[in-house]
């Protein structure tokens, strides 16, 4: 499984060019999706209100919670496994490094792919759409690929961090709605059909933009 899990990564880092590094480096990044971001949140608010927009935030803390700080320290040293990029792994020398970027230590399970799969679910849930939930999942496919371009992750380390945020992301959500009195629960608005793409064309945009500057 290993063998065919370096096979997949080499075969999707080895097709590379100057204008794709420039760009995966640039959809591999945190900040930059910022303002999709503010304005993802914006969203809920109009579906959700103030209320919804605050229980999001809460959620997707403990969420970040258990994808990023317990992964880094805790799953990840168990697993033990290293990187594809990792001067340790000797899968390292046929890796082609965008930028001297290797990452850390240890890649499974993946916090790109953990973190917006599970920001993907939570914010479908609390939007009630399927169309947010694709339009999301379409990103974190984007930035999973991303992640093994640059070679940094394994496709297993990435399929491993969809299901472990799934898992969390369950949890979180039935400890939400077992627990929760009902009275302080925001309710869903009726909002223009247009607000549910609203996800989807600010990443669109923002991968427009992300083209564009890659060529500069």
């Amino acid at each position: 499984m290993s063998e065919i899990d370096s096979q997949f990564l080499l075969l999707i880092n080895g097709f590379h060019t100057g204008y794709l590094d420039q760009l995966m480096w640039l959809i591999s990044g945190k900040l930059v999706w910022i303002p999709f971001y503010l304005i993802t949140l914006f969203v809920i608010y109009k579906k959700r209100g103030w209320k919804g927009a605050l229980h999001l935030l809460v959620l997707v803390g403990v969420m970040m919670l258990m994808t990023d700080m317990v992964n880094s320290q805790v799953i990840r040293p168990w697993f033990h496994r290293l990187r594809p990029a990792n001067l340790e792994n000797p899968l390292s020398q046929y890796v082609h490094i965008v930028n001297d970027y290797r990452g850390g230590s240890y890649g499974f399970p993946s916090a790109h792919a953990a973190n917006y799969w599970g920001l993907s679910l939570l914010v479908a849930w609390f939007m009630k759409s399927r169309r947010v939930l694709y339009s999301l999942f379409s990103l974190s496919l984007i930035v999973c690929y991303s992640r093994s371009y640059l070679g940094v992750h394994y496709p297993g380390d990435l399929l491993g961090g969809i299901l472990y945020s799934t898992i969390v992301v369950g949890i979180i959500i039935w400890i939400y709605q077992k627990y929760l009195p009902e009275r302080f629960v925001p309710e869903v608005r009726e909002c223009p059909s247009i607000t549910e793409w609203i996800p989807a064309m600010t990443v669109l945009a923002t991968l427009a933009v992300f083209a564009i500057v890659a060529a500069i």
